[in-house]
């Protein structure tokens, strides 16, 4: 019993890398229409219907040349000679293949030697009557795979993030900023998978090339922090948005209404002012109208009283200036008087205290006579 093996790779979409025991080959193309290039420089075009069983295949660049709507009549060569139009048909499309190969072994050199393995392995197992080619495949899939494996193992792996602390240039915005927040990792080459925002009604982040963009939604104050990678959470930061136009629109209206309240106020002050002048002149006049009616009053118990024959009043007391120039001075009660009415001048000299004033009035006088 024969030992067969067929593997096929998908290396790009509608590119597959087809293994099996003495060649290896790349189809292109999707279902219902493919193209196959074998190592060997067989290429086979298939074109059908799925579904209902009609195909067309087309077989050429190898010995025996068919396809499903004709046969060939042609002899054939000897197969104990070379076949030079094999080598011939080796044309671009197999270089273009062995490129595409070597491409991909570049690209998945760090894991290349997983199905190295295999592949060496079979080689191994494989029957091959020609020693040296046989020794030659091993060898080199056995060197791919142990470079494939070192580099593997040798590849420098990212460490994971263990702390992260933000930090902003200011804490103030505007609404329509959207500034940058700076990211220090802990190690400095962790690598962050995914950035989040705490939940807040203001801001959101946007993570992209390494850096952290805030975006504003609405005006207020939030202590906000980032969570990165799902699990680590940095410092807070305490952050203030303001509209520019809503911050004008609410000074100017605050403005208006200290000027209203300042000039409310100063009108209150003056109504004050003015209440309390006024009853301050209203309690002087009670309190001058209450002197002179206790002065009167003093006067019409019995006190002496003095005045002239040509005078129409009466003094509260002989030392009234009215009298100084006056030779004759009467004196006795209001009725022995004759006079109706009181010297307003002894009046206004009693209630506010007249000695003094009295004094004052005969130094003056005393002054004047002298010569």
């Amino acid at each position: 019993m024969a030992l067969r093996f067929r593997k096929s790779f998908k290396i790009a979409p509608g590119v597959k890398l087809n293994l099996n025991k003495k060649s290896t080959s790349i189809t292109f193309g999707t279902r219902g229409a493919h193209y196959t290039i074998n190592s060997k420089g067989k290429r086979t075009k298939s074109i059908g219907i799925p579904g209902t069983g009609i195909s067309y295949v087309e077989t050429s660049g190898s010995k025996t040349s068919s396809t499903s709507h004709s046969t060939s009549n042609t002899p054939q060569a000897d197969s104990n000679f070379p076949d030079n139009d094999d080598k011939k048909n080796k044309g671009c499309l197999v270089y273009l293949l062995y490129f595409i190969l070597i491409l991909a072994a570049i690209i998945l050199s760090p894991i290349l030697w997983l199905p190295g393995i295999f592949i060496t392995i079979f080689f191994a197992i494989r029957k091959n009557p020609d020693k040296k080619k046989k020794r030659k495949h091993i060898l080199i899939s056995g060197c791919i795979t142990l470079v494939s494996l070192i580099l593997c193992i040798n590849l420098p792996s990212t460490p994971d993030l263990e702390k992260l602390h933000i930090s902003l240039d200011k804490k103030d915005f505007a609404i329509t900023e959207k500034p940058s927040i700076t990211l220090d990792l802990s190690p400095k080459d962790a690598n962050i998978s995914s950035l989040d925002i705490s939940d807040n009604d203001i801001a959101s982040v946007k993570y992209k090339n390494g850096k952290a963009i805030l975006t504003f939604k609405n005006e207020g104050s939030a202590d906000i922090y980032l969570i990165a990678n799902d699990s680590i959470k940095s410092n807070k930061e305490k952050i203030t948005v303001t509209d520019p136009d809503k911050e004008a629109k609410r000074k100017q209206a605050e403005q208006e209404a200290r000027q209203k309240a300042e000039e409310e106020a100063r009108i209150q002050a003056e109504q004050e002012a003015k209440q309390k002048a006024e009853e301050e002149a209203r309690i002087q006049a009670e309190q001058e109208t209450q002197n002179q009616t206790s002065s009167q009053q003093q006067v019409q118990t019995g006190e002496t009283v003095y005045w002239v024959a040509s005078g129409d009043v009466y003094h509260s007391t002989p030392n009234c200036p009215s009298l100084s120039r006056s030779k004759n001075i009467y004196s006795g009660s209001i009725s022995e008087s004759g006079k109706s009415r009181p010297c307003k001048v002894c009046l206004i000299l009693i209630s506010r205290g007249y000695k003094g004033i009295l004094k004052l009035f005969l130094r003056i006088e005393q002054v004047a006579i002298t010569p």
